[in-house]
């Protein structure tokens, strides 16, 4: 969202250079013309495009809280996944325990009852010896207390399995709070990424909008000139014939160039925005430095280009060329021997 943003920061310069009164180079040019067909609306573009990053700020910041949340309630319950697995473990342990102990109780039961016949008395009778007495009486005294000891685990047994089955379902009690609260999260976010979307959405339809506007009122004028050009339909003239993408970076970028360096419109180099010092028949130099001003706006695209082709300037050919950065072409020309200096201030930039 950030690059997007920094795409619609570019375009707004791009639209805020197209708005700027600009000296004819012809009798014939009107630079209120141009003016009037972006009006204030620019500058309500350029608030609003300050508007837009300060909404965006605020909903970034809400959406980093909103993912903190969601995250700390997914480790819950991932948790909380992992401890209900162990506790079904156990209970189904102690469940095999229990069943277990209730048959062998059962078991008990079923041979003292068929015993029910066999008592005391057939003992005493059947008695042949103390010993034998003895030996029913530890028998009988076994069976008890086997009996009660089974009683007593069937009862602590009982105890666990019904602890763990309460557990269990507080367990899934908190599981399902806890999957609320991730779709709630959820909708949180996508509601956040929604908003944010509608605002660039918005921006972008209006810098769209003055940029048509603009471009209506530019070729309204080119034509009234029989062929004069204006920076930004210069700029446009440049990227075709070098065969670079007309995107609205790199118009923004080469109509930014233009201002920084001042050429044709507000200097005597004559055909030559861009301020070349590149040899041409006819051409003479208006300054110290070499610039030259053209016969005519063929011969200043010729310098132009063959400046920019002569191996000195791969850098800004290669911005050109990706036609999604204006800083970018700005840097590249601060970087290379053409001397301007970085313009990416005029985008917006630094």
């Amino acid at each position: 969202m950030r690059a997007a943003l920094a795409v619609v920061l570019a375009t707004t310069a791009s639209a805020a250079l197209l708005a700027c009164p600009l000296p004819a180079a012809s009798a014939t040019q009107s630079p209120a013309t141009v003016a009037a067909a972006g009006g204030s609306s620019l500058q309500d573009l350029q608030k609003a495009a300050a508007s837009a990053r300060t909404q965006i700020h605020g909903l970034e910041a809400e959406m980093t809280a909103i993912s903190g949340r969601y995250q700390a309630a997914r480790a819950q319950l991932d948790q909380l996944t992992a401890d209900l697995g162990t506790t079904r473990l156990q209970l189904d342990d102690l469940q095999q325990k229990l069943d277990h102990e209730k048959q062998l109780a059962s078991q008990r039961l079923v041979a003292m009852y068929k015993m029910s016949d066999y008592g005391w008395a057939d003992v005493l009778a059947n008695m042949q010896s103390f010993t034998d007495v003895e030996t029913q009486l530890t028998f009988f005294r076994s069976l008890s207390e086997q009996d009660a000891r089974s009683a007593q685990r069937l009862t602590q047994l009982t105890g666990q399995t019904q602890n763990l089955e309460h557990t269990q379902s507080g367990q899934r009690q908190n599981a399902l709070v806890l999957e609320t609260e991730i779709a709630a999260q959820r909708a949180l976010m996508s509601d956040n990424i929604a908003q944010r979307q509608a605002v660039l959405d918005d921006l972008v339809g209006k810098i769209k909008t003055v940029i048509a506007r603009q471009r209506a009122a530019l070729r309204a004028m080119a034509s009234a000139d029989h062929g004069a050009y204006t920076p930004f339909t210069w700029a446009r003239a440049l990227l075709t014939q070098l065969g670079m993408p007309t995107t609205t970076d790199n118009l923004a970028a080469i109509t930014a160039w233009e201002m920084a360096e001042g050429g044709h419109w507000h200097n005597g180099a004559h055909f030559n925005p861009l301020n070349t010092t590149q040899p041409e028949p006819g051409a003479a130099a208006m300054n110290s430095v070499g610039v030259k001003a053209y016969v005519n706006w063929a011969q200043g695209f010729r310098a132009t280009i063959a400046t920019l082709r002569n191996g000195l300037y791969g850098g800004i050919l290669a911005a050109l060329s990706r036609g999604n950065d204006a800083l970018a072409v700005a840097h590249a020309v601060a970087a290379s021997p053409w001397g301007t200096g970085d313009f990416g201030h005029l985008l917006g930039g630094t």
